[in-house]
C-alpha cells in the first residue's frame, strides 16, 4: 500500500467510524480542535492527520488508533503506520520505546490509563519548562 492509499484508507475509516457515531465533520473537529475542513481533507484523503491528531481522533471515536489502519503483519507496528503518514526522523530505538509507551498504554483499564498518561505529560511539560529557561 502507498502513502496515497493509506491516507484514503485512514480518511475512509475515519468517516466510518464518525457516522457511526452520528457527528458531523464539525462536531469532530471540535472534540479534537480543528476546523470541519481538516476532518474533510482527512476522510477525503487529500492529507493525512499528524500523529496527535491521530490519537485524539482515536479517543474522540472510543476506538483504538489501530482501528485506523489495515490490517497487518503483526510485525508491523504503530508506529511504522503512523511513521508512514509524517515521515517522522525517528531512529529505530526512539520508534521502539514510543511503541512500548503505546503498548503499556493500551494494556491499562481506563483508571490506570488516565495516571499513565498524566505522568508522561507531565514529563513533557517538565521537559519544555527546562528547555524555555
Amino acid at each position: 500500500m502507498n502513502k496515497k492509499e493509506l491516507y484514503q484508507f485512514v480518511g475512509n475509516r475515519i468517516r466510518e467510524e464518525r457516522k457511526k457515531r452520528k457527528l458531523t465533520q464539525k462536531q469532530l473537529g471540535e472534540k479534537i480542535g480543528v476546523k470541519h475542513n481538516t476532518i474533510s481533507s482527512w476522510e477525503s484523503g487529500v492529507n493525512a492527520p499528524e500523529q496527535n491528531a491521530i490519537f485524539q481522533i482515536a479517543e474522540a471515536l472510543n476506538i483504538k488508533v489501530d482501528d485506523l489502519f489495515p490490517n497487518k503483519k503483526t510485525e508491523e507496528n504503530y508506529l511504522d503506520r503512523i511513521n508512514a503518514l509524517t515521515d517522522s526522523d525517528l531512529d529505530v530505538k526512539d520508534m521502539y520505546f514510543l511503541q512500548q509507551l503505546i503498548e503499556k498504554t493500551l494494556s491499562l483499564d481506563e483508571e490506570e490509563r488516565e495516571k499513565f498518561i498524566e505522568s508522561i505529560k507531565f514529563t513533557v511539560e517538565f521537559y519544555e519548562k527546562q528547555r524555555n529557561n
